[in-house]
């Protein structure tokens, strides 16, 4: 059932998102993250941005335009290295819970 539920709800943000190109992460995850540990929603979550990405690329990959495709991509793939890097680093550490 909570697989069901995840499935509707990544159903339902990709379908909203797909034109403003923001939102899925806010609309997708707390839903994720009601049903499994955090570590793996933000995973899943990040499953469903990738394909999400690809269905995009090849539905409306053919009308962007390069130089805002350079100006954008390119440092949002450098920032998604640095954030997945943080989130791997920050994992590691003790929570402000764990140390009282």
């Amino acid at each position: 059932m909570e697989l069901l539920v995840v499935c509707i709800a990544s159903l339902l943000a990709s379908a909203l998102t797909l034109f403003s190109g923001f939102g899925l992460g806010t609309l997708l995850m707390p839903v994720v993250a009601l049903f499994f540990p955090l570590e793996l929603a933000i995973a899943m979550t990040a499953i469903v941005h990738l394909s999400n990405k690809l269905f995009k690329i090849g539905l409306l990959g053919r009308k962007a335009y390069s130089s805002v495709l350079l100006k954008f991509g390119l440092p949002a793939i450098g920032t998604a290295l640095i954030g997945a890097a943080l989130i791997f680093y920050l994992g590691g550490l003790n929570s402000v819970s764990n140390s009282i």
